[in-house]
């Protein structure tokens, strides 16, 4: 991830909102990539949507750099066929 997309970058599981769109990077590695569902701030975990594979995934917001993305924004990896 470079600094340009570190821009957004979560600090708290609170601030995540249902609805939120939100990329999940560990080591310059996109995980995961979806609409927020769930947030379970004592748990410190969150239900996506994942825009991949259309399916309900829980996150693990201590393990990753949660990264909320605006409606406009652009997929960061292309769309292949």
């Amino acid at each position: 991830m470079t600094e340009e997309q570190a821009t957004g970058t979560v600090q708290d599981l609170t601030d995540l909102a249902v609805g939120d769109m939100i990329e999940a990077w560990h080591e310059g590695r996109r995980y995961n990539r979806g609409k927020v569902l769930q947030t379970m701030p004592s748990m410190g975990m969150f239900w996506i949507l994942d825009t991949g594979s259309g399916t309900r995934k829980l996150v693990d917001f201590e393990s990753l750099l949660v990264r909320r993305l605006s409606v406009e924004e652009p997929r960061t990896s292309p769309f292949v066929a």
